[in-house]
Formats: C-alpha cells, sequence, structure tokens
C-alpha cells in the first residue's frame, strides 16, 4: 500500500504524522539484525518502550516511517 501519490505532500513533509504502519513480529532483534546484514540505512536500535514494546523504526524514501515491535515478556512466573 505504499504508493506513489505525485501531487500530495510528501510524508517527510508531515512531521509527526508520517508513520504508515506498526508491525508485530516475534524476534525483533533478529529484523533489526537481517535488515542492517542487508543494508538498509535510516534504521533505529531496537529499545524496549514503556509501553511493555520492544521496537525499531525504518524509513522509507518518501519519509514514511514503520516501526516494528515485539512483546516483552514478564520475567515474573504467575502464582500457582
Amino acid at each position: 500500500m505504499l504508493g506513489e501519490c505525485p501531487d500530495a505532500l510528501p510524508a517527510s513533509a508531515t512531521g509527526d504524522h508520517s508513520y504508515f504502519a506498526y508491525v508485530t513480529v516475534d524476534a525483533v532483534d533478529d529484523l533489526y539484525l537481517e535488515f542492517l546484514k542487508n543494508g538498509l540505512s535510516g534504521i533505529q536500535k531496537p529499545a524496549d518502550k514503556p509501553w511493555q514494546m520492544r521496537e525499531f523504526a525504518v524509513k522509507t524514501p518518501d519519509g514514511h516511517r514503520i516501526t516494528f515491535g515485539q512483546e516483552i515478556k514478564s520475567s515474573q512466573e504467575p502464582p500457582n
């Protein structure tokens, strides 16, 4: 769905409103390393967020930002 709209304001010109997608994955760190290995530029390092997600974002050449995240599992086991 990332298309070209030559008559529209580019995503990079809209500031904070240029997010396109949030993708939940099972292995966010592995995906990050795969992207790096394949030469993707404009990528942020994965980080743990207060909303219990570990995530990183990439920026497309036209300015859209796509975030990939993985739920942070609690290390506490529930009581029996």
